[in-house]
């Protein structure tokens, strides 16, 4: 731990560790608040999509270890400001403390990136689950865009953590007081500056990246800006990133009573992260709230989820969902021929997530294998619940499945006539 220069130390008024000033508690409440709000939004998340869509995928299990994450830095910037002084001017914090107060500061700096990281990966999922098929038809760009970002966002976790934790060496001259041993530490403020800047960049990123796609969705107006507008919520993140930069420049470059000046910073980080914890969530709730209140779904009189979901599944993880009135479907393969032709063979199997519908057409007997893309609008109205195949077969595909139109098709039959 780099001490500021003598001059400025004797500048210092006489350290008071008895009735300190002190910031308060600001820190755990907010804590609190925030992530009790965040955790009942995860949970809710985690409820929709394993009970009520039973879909749960890669960006559910994303934002669940974002959520995990989460807990952990609240925990540490906590334990700094309630018990280690991170609340009071520099010299009023008892040198003994100084050491731990460094070490929950390097917890602090991994457990944040891991946890903004995560959101920002499991948003960009969310979208890529959105594109259903298209990721392999005319809307492959939108695919690559969403990989790309990915990968942006997880490199910058990556470089930042390996910075974090290798920022001196050896490593344990970060947090002793006045190494007297050789060693070499870099600038952290400016590390810490640099790092909320790109923060910033991947905050902004992960807002606009999305919108395009968002906008070629064939949904009214209406619906495509309510869906913008969830999305645009992120901008209070970029906000909230925006506020702990301005605070990181002014705590850890150009000042030098770090514990009373970066007090701010945790106030800020703890509402970023939490408030992307809610933003990531928010239009994956979309299918709870039309479950439990049927009469706010303005497209149809009744809840397609309620109404094509099977009540008391015992599967929950399965990624399709059987109608009361449906039939199960075998893979086309295993049906009998005798029973099935192919003169109007047609059909489609309709992938409906939260946002929007795709639909995945099949060629007719004969064709060479492959698929048409095509973005239809939510309007249930117009569209029908299922599909109704040949000889009255239909097939359910659950909200943003990640599976393909046959192994649907087998996993539904395989699971109700208990097929090999």
């Amino acid at each position: 731990m780099k001490l500021p220069p003598p001059a400025i130390m004797a500048s210092w008024p006489k350290p008071n560790y008895i009735n300190p000033e002190s910031r308060g508690h600001g820190v755990a409440y907010v804590n609190a608040i925030f992530t009790a709000l965040a955790f009942a939004v995860v949970m809710l998340r985690m409820y929709t999509r394993a009970w009520i869509t039973y879909s749960v995928g890669t960006d559910d299990w994303l934002i669940f270890a974002a959520l995990i994450f989460t807990i952990g830095m609240v925990a540490v910037t906590t334990l700094a400001t309630e018990n280690w002084g991170w609340n009071r001017h520099v010299w009023d914090v008892p040198p003994p403390w100084l050491s731990t107060v460094q070490k929950l500061n390097i917890a602090f700096q991994i457990l944040y990136s891991q946890a903004t990281s995560l959101t920002k990966i499991s948003i960009l999922w969310f979208c890529r689950r959105l594109l259903g098929a298209g990721k392999k038809g005319g809307m492959q760009w939108y695919n690559w865009t969403f990989l790309l970002a990915m990968f942006v966002a997880g490199m910058a976790n990556v470089l930042f953590t390996i910075t974090s934790i290798f920022q001196c060496a050896p490593i344990k001259a970060y947090w002793t007081v006045g190494p007297k041993f050789k060693h070499h530490c870099l600038n952290e403020g400016n590390v810490l500056f640099a790092a909320s800047v790109i923060n910033l960049f991947t905050d902004f990123m992960t807002t606009a990246v999305p919108m395009p796609l968002i906008w070629r969705l064939k949904l009214p107006i209406r619906q495509r800006l309510a869906v913008m507008s969830i999305f645009g919520l992120g901008v209070l993140v970029t906000v909230a990133g925006s506020v702990r930069t301005a605070f990181v420049w002014q705590s850890m470059v150009v000042g030098y009573d770090r514990t009373w000046l970066s007090w701010p910073i945790l106030i800020a980080a703890s509402a970023e992260i939490n408030i992307g914890l809610i933003c990531a969530c928010a239009p994956a709730l979309r299918p709870l709230v039309i479950h439990w209140f049927p009469q706010l779904d303005s497209s149809h009189g009744n809840s397609s989820y309620a109404g094509n979901q099977p009540s008391g599944s015992s599967k929950p993880w399965l990624s399709t969902g059987r109608s009361q009135k449906s039939h199960p479907m075998p893979d086309v393969d295993e049906l009998p021929s005798a029973n099935v032709g192919y003169e109007d063979d047609r059909d489609g199997i309709m992938r409906t997530v939260e946002l929007e519908a795709w639909s995945e057409s099949r060629p007719k007997h004969g064709q060479l294998m492959g698929h048409s893309y095509e973005i239809h609008p939510t309007d249930r109205s117009q569209s029908p619940s299922s599909l109704e195949m040949k000889e009255e077969i239909t097939v359910f595909s659950s909200a943003s499945s990640d599976k393909s139109s046959r192994a649907l098709a087998r996993e539904e039959a395989h699971r109700v006539h208990g097929w090999s």
